[in-house]
């Protein structure tokens, strides 16, 4: 099952960047032909708008569905817990609270999945501000006065990196768990789903 997942990531991250790229190149072709005879400055502000919003919302819609598509995957590991339990396994994961005995090995088993699938999330959610931020600096190209936009694109970015930066501390979170248990997480390795 984790074999399974980490090659359902990689396949959606390679796709994503595939789509940030061809949408990036695509955006900057869009954005020459919009701007074509305005000057250098509005040229520079709709292509990079352009390449942002459309590389980054089609890179950020790909991996929107491909954790739809992985949704199976990544709660087979909480699979038959109720909400008070799947409470206490994320909770034990992501803040080092105490977990119960029965409950170590369910919770190895989604820091595993969490692991792996976190990077997609962070990635997906930089895509993401990239994109709404590229709207925004394309319309700056017809008024590079405007404060507003300028306000709300430094906003988009600063909320970008607090996004960020908390999800990688998630995920080193999620490893110092993993390293915590590292006897379970041996075990639940060598273990088939079936059996857990």
């Amino acid at each position: 099952m984790e074999t399974q997942l980490q090659d359902a990531v990689r396949r959606a991250a390679r796709r994503a960047v595939w789509i940030a790229i061809a949408g990036a190149v695509a955006g900057i072709a869009i954005g020459v032909w919009l701007s074509h005879g305005g000057s250098p400055l509005e040229v520079f502000l709709t292509s990079l708008g352009c390449a942002m919003a459309l590389g980054g919302l089609g890179a950020a819609l790909s991996t929107l569905v491909s954790q739809f598509r992985l949704k199976h995957l990544v709660s087979a590991a909480t699979g038959g817990l109720d909400a008070a339990e799947q409470r206490d396994v994320q909770r034990a994961v992501l803040s080092a609270a105490s977990i119960p005995p029965a409950l170590e090995s369910r919770a190895v088993a989604h820091a595993h999945v969490l692991e792996v699938t976190l990077p997609l999330v962070t990635a997906q959610q930089l895509f993401l501000f990239c994109g709404i931020a590229g709207s925004q600096v394309n319309g700056l190209a017809s008024d590079v006065t405007s404060w507003f936009r300028i306000v709300l694109v430094g906003v988009l970015v600063v909320v970008g990196a607090i996004t960020v930066v908390q999800l990688r501390r998630s995920l080193a979170r999620v490893r110092r768990f993993l390293a915590a248990h590292d006897d379970v997480a041996a075990e639940t390795a060598s273990t088939p789903p079936a059996q857990r």
